[in-house]
């Protein structure tokens, strides 16, 4: 299958009446905003970047999407969450090392669907539902942050993109960058000097590490408090368990915005 064929297929999966509709029902989950980790419906049922888990993500009536992003070796953007493709596609080597022709000749292991672009992941979702990007690399070329904005821009998305990193910023004309409870007294120095950084800064953290008192100085300065509780955050202890303490806590704080894994979604 030629990548315009393979396009189409996912776009037709994915585009139908029912999705817009899905997306206008926010109290599908009690007024909380729900960011999909890896980008959909992933835990016990799809892989992550299958086109199936974003589409079953924006039907139960999620927020937003984390997308991981990667080069590949000709200058395109993937979506990827691993350093390497062998857990989900079975080879041992970086999307960095492959073209994107390469790459769509991948097939998951489970699931079967070959890895998804950005701009392929845009097109499905424009209109639908909001992204959180996570810049993998930790130093990417220039190129790299000029094509992802200028996907974000192309598809009417880059002014509700949120960003999980802050020190990238200066690469993007839009969007939200979130940054850590270290950063925090840093962010209260910067607002007491009289910068306005409620229109571009969020705090966004583990949500076994916001407390209270963060979160509601925050609120107060009408600041975004977004808390990622994933599986990987527990441990030494049952994740299920600590999960629904830390959401539970963080309600309590006043907190409406989480990035979860789907396994957490029956706690709102």
């Amino acid at each position: 299958m030629s990548m315009k064929s393979s396009m189409a297929l996912v776009l037709v999966l994915l585009t139908s009446p029912s999705i817009a509709q899905q997306y206008q029902k926010m109290a599908r989950h009690n007024g909380y905003r729900l960011v999909a980790h890896r980008g959909g419906i992933t835990e016990k049922v799809f892989d992550e970047f299958d086109p199936l888990s974003i589409q079953a993500a924006i039907d139960s009536g999620y927020w937003m999407l984390e997308m991981d992003v990667r080069p590949t070796a000709d200058h395109q953007v993937i979506l990827h969450h691993d350093a390497t493709l062998k857990r989900i596609y079975g080879v041992d080597k970086r999307p960095e090392e492959l073209t994107l022709a390469e790459l769509k000749k991948l097939r998951a292991l489970k699931g079967g669907y070959a890895p998804v672009t950005f701009e392929e992941a845009a097109a499905m979702c424009s209109g639908k539902i909001r992204f959180m990007v996570d810049v993998k690399p930790n130093t990417a070329e220039k190129w790299f942050y000029d094509e992802i904005n200028r996907v974000l821009q192309q598809y009417h998305m880059a002014d509700e993109a949120y960003f999980i990193r802050n020190d990238i910023a200066s690469f993007f004309t839009a969007g939200s960058f979130g940054f850590r409870m270290e950063e925090l007294p840093a962010m209260k120095k910067r607002l007491s000097q009289g910068e306005d950084i409620q229109k571009k800064y969020y705090l966004f953290d583990h949500g076994n590490r916001i407390n209270a008192e963060a979160a509601r100085w925050c609120q107060q300065h009408n600041i975004e408090v977004c808390a990622s509780v994933n599986i990987g955050h527990y441990f030494y202890e049952s994740h299920e368990k600590g999960a629904h303490r830390d959401i539970e806590y963080l309600k309590q704080s006043g907190v409406t915005l989480f990035q979860i894994d789907s396994d957490y979604d029956q706690h709102f």
